[in-house]
């Protein structure tokens, strides 16, 4: 018969102890394992291992290497080559100093668009262009280009100032007027100009169709008989800008032929006859355009074309209503040619 063997109270407590301590170690030998597990496998390749967030906060906050032009480039490459400074942005029509004694420098003059008359109504020229010009038939470009661009408001008095762009001639003083835009528009666009075009004008008045033409063509010779109006137009033409546009005071019915041939003729103040000199300096294959008055004083676009053979073919355009041309004209024919 087996003894029953009873431990005594303070035998059970070293037991409880003891099991309790077992646990405690088995517990803490686990972590330990686990702590050193972890930090080998960080530690295992340092250099192959990196955290991609700290590389791209790194990238973001370290400043590009900067080279002494202003421009960024990559710190593992080598070096570019220095670049040229970039050029200062030119206006279109700016004109560049020149030496006038300079035979070689054969840069077109432009107009230079500073004038603050360019910016003013501009609205008020768009709507003209559209409605009066490009929607009664005028398609050249150019031409719907410069109408769109001279301040007309700039050539004619303060009186008539809140008619700029009304589609009617007004007075510009000395029984003179300035046509209405679609006249200008019209003679200019048949006149086929181009950035190389010499042009002949009779008949300066305030120097609106000079200007129209200068802004397509190379350059503008324009002519005025009333000596006042041309000292104005001189003034206005070289204030807006109009490097290419040159007036004389004189009688349009002999032309200029110091700067003959022309590559085309327009006069603004109507004729009984056709001036001959101007038939002379009109070149081989050009256009002159001018009102003509018949005999019975009716006025009408007469539209004059030379071939290159000098032969001339002349057709009438439209009626118009201009200011009768005045000097060497008004004299009889034989007159004149003596």
């Amino acid at each position: 018969m087996l003894e029953e063997y009873e431990y005594t109270e303070p035998s059970r407590k070293r037991v409880y102890v003891l099991l309790l301590l077992l646990v405690l170690l088995a517990g803490i030998a686990i972590f330990v394992a686990f702590r050193t597990a972890g930090l080998k496998g960080v530690l295992a390749s340092p250099d192959k291992q990196s955290d991609a967030n700290a590389a791209t906060v790194a990238a973001a906050s370290s400043p590009p290497a900067v080279q002494p032009d202003g421009t960024s480039r990559d710190p593992d490459k080598p070096p570019a080559e220095a670049k040229e400074p970039p050029k200062p942005v030119e206006e279109p029509n700016e004109q560049k100093p020149t030496d006038p004694n300079d035979p070689n420098d054969k840069r077109p003059l432009r107009p230079a668009h500073k004038h603050p008359a360019f910016t003013q109504r501009a609205a008020e020229r768009a709507r003209m262009v559209d409605w009066q010009i490009e929607g009664r038939g005028i398609k050249d470009p150019n031409v719907l280009m410069a109408m769109r661009v001279v301040p007309r408001h700039a050539f004619i008095p303060q009186t008539e100032d809140r008619y700029a762009y009304a589609d009617r001639p007004l007075p510009i003083g000395n029984d003179q007027t300035i046509s209405q835009p679609y006249i200008v528009a019209f003679m200019t666009e048949t006149l086929r100009l181009d950035p190389n075009s010499i042009v002949l004008e009779i008949g300066t008045g305030s120097g609106y169709q000079a200007a129209v033409c200068a802004e397509i063509c190379r350059q503008v010779y324009t002519i005025e008989i009333v000596e006042e109006l041309a000292k104005a137009a001189t003034k206005r033409l070289k204030e807006l800008g109009y490097p290419n546009v040159s007036v004389k005071a004189g009688d349009g019915y002999f032309g200029w032929p110091e700067h003959a041939p022309f590559d085309a003729i327009i006069g603004t103040a109507a004729a009984g006859r056709i001036p001959e000199p101007l038939i002379q300096q009109l070149k081989p294959g050009g256009t002159m355009i001018l009102p003509y008055s018949d005999r019975d004083g009716l006025q009408y676009l007469l539209l004059i074309a030379k071939d290159q053979k000098g032969n001339l073919r002349k057709s009438t355009v439209m009626p118009v209503r201009f200011v009768p041309m005045t000097g060497e004209v008004q004299k009889p024919q034989a007159e004149s040619n003596k």
